[in-house]
């Protein structure tokens, strides 16, 4: 396994960034888990921390959380210890025994950099899940990214400081965030510098490649117009099943 961008990020996300779980869980709960039985088999697909994997334990369900971020993962042992974890590509992921349900949120999908990256993750939830079985991600869009993907800011706190860059490339559709963090130790300061990049898709692209892998076209729910969502602007909710 390569090392993952989101190593040396891992610390800094979860002290900054873990609270998309409370404000993504009353969409699960209207859109995913009516259709997931109670102990079925749910994925977390790119799990981050493994606060979601934390909320779907809780609510009795069987859950493997799979992410390509060995630091992310230590986050997740604390999180949801009682989860499966597995530190695997998402474009080549394995499970044991099929899945119910595969979730992929927080924009982890725009991480794929080219459409056939894209096409793979498909394929592969494809393949995981029973028939019948249950995929819902979000993505951002590219009026996302060109509205909201230009800034630059810092986070200043007694034992840790970054400077967060973030640029969007009109021509390439690519996405890029930059952040030199800096972490107290003793009587010292650790620098750790991280690169991220995400790719903007069109609706058009990601509805043919889900097709391409085998799904129906999906029904697709706005974060802001359909979920009332005030800071999910220009976040997009796939929902689709695999009917064979």
């Amino acid at each position: 396994m390569s090392e993952s961008g989101y190593d040396d990020f891992a610390w800094l996300y979860h002290k900054h960034w873990d609270d998309f779980t409370d404000r993504v869980w009353p969409v699960i709960q209207n859109f995913v888990l009516p259709y997931a039985a109670k102990g079925c088999h749910i994925v977390d697909l790119c799990c981050g921390t493994g606060k979601m994997a934390r909320r779907l334990l809780d609510e009795g369900y069987w859950v493997t959380g799979i992410d390509n971020s060995q630091e992310m993962l230590q986050w997740a042992h604390q999180n949801a210890s009682d989860a499966t974890l597995l530190c695997q590509d998402a474009r080549e992921f394995q499970l044991d025994q099929p899945a119910q349900v595969i979730v992929s949120l927080f924009d982890s999908l725009n991480h794929m950099m080219h459409i056939h990256d894209l096409q793979q993750v498909f394929s592969r939830v494809f393949e995981a899940l029973v028939p019948g079985g249950l995929f819902f991600f979000d993505m951002n869009t590219v009026q996302k990214y060109e509205s909201r993907w230009t800034s630059q800011n810092a986070l200043i706190y007694p034992d840790h400081v970054a400077a967060l860059s973030a640029h969007y490339d009109l021509k390439t559709r690519i996405a890029s965030f930059d952040a030199a963090i800096f972490v107290k130790h003793q009587e010292a300061w650790i620098r750790r510098d991280v690169h991220l990049t995400q790719r903007a898709y069109t609706v058009n692209e990601i509805q043919q490649a889900l097709v391409n892998a085998g799904f129906p076209e999906a029904r697709i729910l706005d974060g802001l117009q359909d979920l009332s969502v005030s800071d999910f602007y220009g976040r997009l909710f796939f929902w689709t099943q695999k009917l064979s």
